[in-house]
């Protein structure tokens, strides 16, 4: 990081406006005046193009590299100011000055003075939010399941790298992805180099934005032509998912096989960089061999305990977390003893893991956690469902945010938790990451806050009670087979809101998925659920299109088939 005294003095962002602009004046901008420091580091740059492209993409005003102007917008470094905080404050003479702690927390203060304007009354409007805000959990991130051709393998890599930064402005600071090893034979597959040539240039780009990132592995776990006598014994129950190449960590030889593997693995990502490890247990991985199970107790651990060192040799700041997703669910019948024995191994020895990460499907969540706490003391991090939960496919029909159905799951651990990662399979629920990213800045955040904030900066501040009122009946319209009359409102108010929008918020991605789950609801209502007619054709394509899911898995992403 440059010195930050040296950047407080030297980075300036002005806006040019009309003699008589004002931060509450209803003409706004015409011309925009970018300067970026001479002295100004990667990351600082990269949040004043942000910035330009931000206001480019909303509204007509115009970049300009000179001119005398009223209106002063400074961005600084600033000490004092809590850990990834920042301060918007007036400049004397008129203007804003927007500080950050370091280059995170001048990203974060950049994301909340871009919300907090407006972009539908001619120009260019500068928020008037004025204040200083810091988050309260130190792990704020999103975890991008890179598998099955969804958005995130197929999308442009530029339009990725944009949505990564357009995350960041919203208060996440970790971006997680997994190699998939079950997807390939090794590193020499052609397919593996493919891949790794694509995220490792997304990761690059995603801490060149001032973000970190980190990879969520399966330690046990070997690739396709993994040998088969290595191969484990197959875990009981059915949500501990296998594709035949989890391996037994109780054989020497095994652990062996895999510790290199995995030290192949880390040095592809040298050049990068890695912030997190996450050592991750089921679908995939599991060993229920004697010397194994219970997994989450014993092989788990071990093997992860052993691959600590090889991460730290290569990334020496690497903060690790150990998942406990698909961990024994303490309501069936025969419990296989892993919280328990979990909180025994750590009161062993806990000093290799940093965080544990909890959660479950749809509404459960471990009660260990709940009633007995944290094994280890550790930092705790949730992995809330915001993509999969109650529709099928999902992503297919649009938008689906749930603001009540997340509020209610963050309530029992919010006095808790250090943060968390929500599992994410492409951009339908960017809502929804919105609403935990806010969680993470700050526990005692109301959901619909957040949707109101979303909507006036993504649509426009005067729709954005109507498109609460469409959020709502969205979430009470989730299941697609009790969808009600109250769609045929939604409909109403988002044609309503469409009419009134300008030409860039209308055309906008994010604004057609919400339109569409409107339109597509809507139909459904109509015709009793029938999937049938050129109006839900033509819906789906246009979500095949913006998802780029062209080619993607039935499972994750792709629209609904017709009948």
């Amino acid at each position: 990081m440059r010195n930050p005294k040296t950047l407080l003095s030297a980075v300036v962002i002005l806006i040019f406006a009309s003699p008589t602009f004002g931060t509450s004046s209803a003409d706004g901008a015409k011309s925009v005046l970018l300067l970026i420091p001479r002295h100004a580091g990667p990351v600082v740059e990269n949040i004043g193009q942000v910035f330009t492209r931000q206001i480019q993409q909303r509204c007509d005003a115009k970049i300009v590299m000179s001119g005398n102007v009223p209106l002063r917008v400074e961005l600084a470094l600033e000490k004092g100011i809590p850990a990834e905080g920042y301060r918007i404050e007036d400049r004397q003479g008129g203007g804003v000055r927007i500080a950050g702690n370091g280059e995170r927390g001048l990203l974060y203060g950049v994301g909340k003075f871009l919300r907090n304007s407006r972009y539908d009354q001619g120009w260019f409007t500068p928020g008037a939010w004025r204040g200083t805000s810091a988050p309260k959990c130190p792990v704020r991130a999103i975890y991008m399941a890179t598998h099955f051709m969804n958005y995130y393998e197929a999308a442009p890599i530029e339009e990725l790298n944009h949505y990564i930064e357009d995350l960041g402005l919203w208060g996440f600071n970790t971006i997680l992805i997994h190699f998939p090893t079950w997807q390939f034979n090794g590193l020499a597959d052609p397919a593996a180099r493919k891949w790794l040539d694509r995220f490792k240039t997304v990761l690059t780009r995603a801490h060149k934005s001032g973000l970190q990132v980190g990879l969520l592995q399966v330690p046990g776990e070997g690739y396709q032509n993994a040998p088969r006598e290595f191969l484990a014994t197959k875990v009981p129950g059915n949500r501990r998912g296998n594709f035949g190449v989890n391996l037994c960590v109780s054989k020497p030889e095994v652990c062996a096989h895999l510790l290199a593997m995995h030290d192949a693995i880390l040095d592809q990502f040298k050049n990068v960089g890695l912030d997190y490890f996450c050592f991750w247990p089921y679908d995939e991985g599991g060993c229920a061999c004697k010397d194994c199970w219970p997994w989450g107790a014993r092989g788990l651990l071990r093997i992860s305990k052993e691959l600590v060192p090889h991460i730290r040799a290569r990334f020496p700041a690497c903060k690790t977390i150990l998942s406990t997703w698909c961990f024994e669910n303490e309501n069936e019948a025969n419990p296989d003893g892993e919280w328990v024995g979990l909180a025994k191994a750590m009161v062993q020895d806990k000093g290799w893991a940093d965080y544990l990460m909890a959660d479950g499907h749809d509404d459960y969540f471990p009660k260990y956690v709940l009633e007995t706490g944290v094994p280890g003391e550790l930092g705790l991090l949730n992995f809330p469902e915001i993509s999969m939960f109650g529709m099928s496919p999902w992503g297919g029909y649009g938008a689906n945010p749930a603001p009540a159905h997340f509020e209610k799951l963050w309530a029992r651990i919010k006095h808790k938790a250090s943060g968390g990662a929500p599992y994410s399979e492409g951009v339908f629920e960017d809502i929804n990451k919105a609403i935990y990213a806010q969680f993470y800045w700050n526990p005692d955040c109301r959901a619909e806050d957040t949707v109101k904030e979303y909507a006036a900066f993504e649509f426009s501040p005067d729709s954005a009670g109507d498109l609460l009122e469409v959020i709502r009946i969205f979430e009470s319209n989730h299941s697609r087979g009790r969808i009600g009359q109250s769609a045929l409102r939604a409909f109403e108010l988002a044609s309503k809101t469409d009419a009134a929008l300008t030409s860039q918020a209308r055309t906008s991605w994010r604004w057609r998925i919400v339109h569409l789950r409107a339109l597509i609801d809507k139909e459904l209502f109509e015709r009793k659920g029938r999937l049938e007619g050129g109006t839900l054709k033509a819906s789906f394509e246009e979500l095949t299109r913006i998802y780029h899911a062209e080619s993607a898995h039935s499972m994750p992403i792709k629209p609904p088939q017709l009948k």
